[in-house]
């Protein structure tokens, strides 16, 4: 739970977007300090965790109690995220007029485009963002006033948290470096002097640089789509359809204008069946199997998956590339920098809650005080 509480870290303290107000008088999901934690504020960050796991950590959800574990993270990020914001204005900490308007431009601009990556004109893009704040119910001088706070929080991060976090140096790096060699060449077992946490997040950071340097392919697709639960006539219908756009492309059809007209992966269909770049792993089995095969330039034959039937190109493939110190020394010294800052964050916040008054009122700690 340590390890992935690591994760929420950055987006715990430095987000620009908390909690929406609460207009209405509801349901308590936690007191911090007699300020309340509603409950749909807690439903809307399992919600969100829940979404970012999917994204970053998508075996997460294999483990049996995942959903236990979202709604701790879920709890403890808004207890965390209280804390410092009480603990800022108990601080004073000045916000300036001019650090105020570049954080409310800076979500601004996250409405510059559509869902569907169109760029809005500004007038499309303000009424977006003013929209967004209607369905949180919060008027603009609201969102202001919680968007000083969130920067009062970073001001204080930064000058008393980061401050004291140790910056790693040359041989920590490279001890990191040679720790990571290990595990990516299956020795993972050698690696000594390491707790069981920080194990966890060295591997969680192989794991990345693996599939950085893996072998990779840049494959285009048709899909034909094969509902569940389709009966034997569909299935075959599909798989003539598959078919008969193959023969297709043997023919001539160009691939792009084929899988803009027919895939009905539709996301892709715009890019022209683009998947971009796919390592082992990411594709279901059969259809890796198949891509792993082709030459460059070829188009497969009708593969199927639980989705339907794929129609693969492979345009390019990169061999696996050897991991050098000088090409990677900079992001490990990120990492152990953020390694470092989590752990002076964690020791902060662990005495913000020793003096603080915590009441739980869902779950298994419902009742739950802490002084």
């Amino acid at each position: 739970m340590k390890t992935i509480n690591k994760f929420l870290i950055a987006a715990a303290v430095l987000a620009c977007a908390a909690p929406a107000m609460a207009k209405v008088v509801e349901d308590l999901a936690a007191k911090v300090n007699n300020e309340a934690i509603t409950v749909s504020e807690y439903q809307r960050a399992k919600e969100a965790l829940t979404e970012q796991y999917g994204a970053a950590m998508p075996d997460f959800f294999k483990q049996k109690d995942a959903a236990a574990q979202i709604e701790k993270a879920a709890m403890d990020k808004l207890i965390d995220e209280t804390l410092l914001r009480q603990k800022a204005e108990s601080m004073k900490i000045k916000v300036y007029e001019r650090e105020l308007e570049n954080g409310v431009a800076e979500i601004r601009k996250r409405f510059a485009r559509s869902p569907e990556g169109e760029v809005l004109p500004p007038e499309k893009a303000e009424a977006a963002f003013r929209e967004e704040l209607k369905k949180e119910g919060v008027t603009m001088e609201e969102f202001r006033e919680r968007i000083r706070k969130q920067l009062m929080v970073q001001k204080l991060v930064q000058d008393t948290i980061k401050s004291r976090a140790k910056m790693p140096g040359d041989e920590e790096v490279k001890a990191y470096f040679d720790n990571i060699n290990l595990v990516l060449n299956g020795k993972e077992d050698t690696i000594k002097g390491l707790s069981e946490e920080a194990k966890q997040d060295l591997l969680a950071v192989a794991a990345r640089f693996k599939e950085a340097t893996a072998e990779r392919l840049r494959l285009r697709h048709i899909l034909i789509k094969v509902k569940e639960g389709a009966t034997p006539e569909e299935k075959k219908a599909a798989l003539a359809r598959a078919q008969g756009i193959r023969k297709q492309l043997d023919a001539g059809l160009d691939f792009d204008e084929a899988a803009e007209k027919n895939s009905d992966d539709q996301e892709s269909a715009k890019r022209g069946g683009d998947l971009g770049y796919v390592v082992m792993g990411m594709l279901p089995p059969e259809v890796e199997a198949a891509a792993f095969k082709l030459q460059v330039g070829e188009n497969s034959q009708p593969v199927e998956s639980k989705f339907g039937w794929h129609i693969l190109r492979l345009e390019e493939k990169r061999a696996p590339q050897k991991l050098r110190y000088e090409a990677v020394k900079d992001d490990l010294e990120q990492v152990l920098s953020q390694n470092a800052f989590a752990v002076e964050l964690g020791n902060y916040l662990k005495d913000l809650r020793k003096e603080a008054k915590i009441e739980i009122f869902l779950g298994d700690k419902a009742g739950a005080k802490s002084n």
